[in-house]
């Protein structure tokens, strides 16, 4: 299997350097238009940076009513002795982005070694089992009282149908996304990767839902119903200063969904994606076409927050985070 041909032929693996290098000059345009470098902070006035680096989800996740939350915890520093809840849990760091240490926890064993790593600022969240996860992306013009969902994404999971035949290590091989996450996997499945998977059987393979942990992406805007974009408007409405971003959310079925009837597992500010456009179906004229859509939506809502009195972060400020994330401090 060509993984590097796969890997620069198809947009969709593309690094993020290369698939929105070629929108630098509309961006060096915004930035005249806007008069700031770093405008896309603004639009979310509430958001340490925008929700754009170094942001705290729980923070965010504390001013959503709990009844859209799964049951969770927040740890500033958390030993292995000590056991946040029941059996299985998502374990996430507070300031994480694109999967980075998102685990499912199912045992002692997984929670030691993943606190071998990550022993503080945790979001702790109990394992929701509900069938299908979707990213929902808002936007609200500052100037109008309601928002709308843009685009949504639906995840279909890296998972494994045995042919009776095959065993868990070949099944790795013969799957692309899985060849891209061959070393995770091998060491998370050691113990089963010479067994032969049965005919018919499924393995859920990769429980989270990011594209780098194998998850196909898929454009799932067309089950955006009024109801369910009546009810995440009211729901970003309740938290300060919110405007664009997208809310991560599982449901157990499309009319659970489209009735408004979900969990939020997080909400992601400026530095939101349209994930939808990696949906393998659409193209790269498509994908650009659509990641402009949004963008101009954030840059609109960042000068309509500045025309209201939120002050545009200073470029040098963002460059020091940035610098300082890189470093690792």
């Amino acid at each position: 299997m060509n993984t590097t041909l796969t890997k620069w032929t198809k947009y969709e693996y593309w690094p993020f350097w290369l698939f929105y290098g070629p929108l630098t000059p509309w961006y060096l345009y915004k930035i005249v238009t806007a008069g700031a470098p770093a405008y896309f902070c603004t639009a979310n006035p509430g958001f340490k940076w925008g929700g754009f680096i170094n942001y705290s989800k729980n923070d965010i996740l504390k001013q959503i009513d709990p009844k859209y939350l799964p049951k969770t915890k927040f740890y500033t520093k958390i030993s292995a002795s000590e056991i946040p809840m029941n059996f299985p849990f998502i374990a996430k760091p507070d300031e994480g982005e694109r999967g980075i240490a998102v685990e499912l926890i199912r045992n002692k064993d997984d929670w030691k070694q993943y606190l071998k790593i990550n022993n503080k600022d945790l979001i702790i969240q109990e394992y929701n089992e509900f069938p299908l996860e979707f990213g929902a992306f808002y936007v609200r013009l500052p100037k109008e009282s309601n928002g709308k969902l843009i685009s949504m994404t639906g995840k279909d999971f890296l998972q494994f149908t045995g042919n009776g035949k095959s065993t868990f290590r070949e099944l790795i091989d013969k799957n692309i996304r899985a060849v891209f996450r061959k070393d995770y996997l091998i060491e998370r499945y050691k113990e089963l990767l010479d067994d032969i998977v049965p005919n018919g059987k499924s393995i859920l393979v990769e429980p989270i839902g990011n594209h780098n942990r194998g998850t196909t992406f898929l454009d799932a805007s067309n089950l955006i119903s009024t109801e369910l974009e009546h009810q995440i408007d009211n729901i970003a409405k309740s938290i300060e200063g919110f405007f664009y971003g997208r809310f991560d959310i599982k449901a157990k079925s499309i009319e659970d969904l489209q009735n408004g009837n979900f969990v939020i597992l997080e909400v992601n500010g400026a530095n939101s994606e349209a994930t939808h456009v990696y949906d393998p179906k659409h193209n790269l004229f498509f994908a650009y076409k659509e990641v402009l859509k949004h963008l101009n939506y954030q840059h609109k809502i960042a000068k309509q927050n500045h025309e209201l009195g939120h002050e545009y972060i200073k470029w040098p400020s963002l460059a020091i985070e940035l610098i300082n994330r890189g470093r690792g401090n």
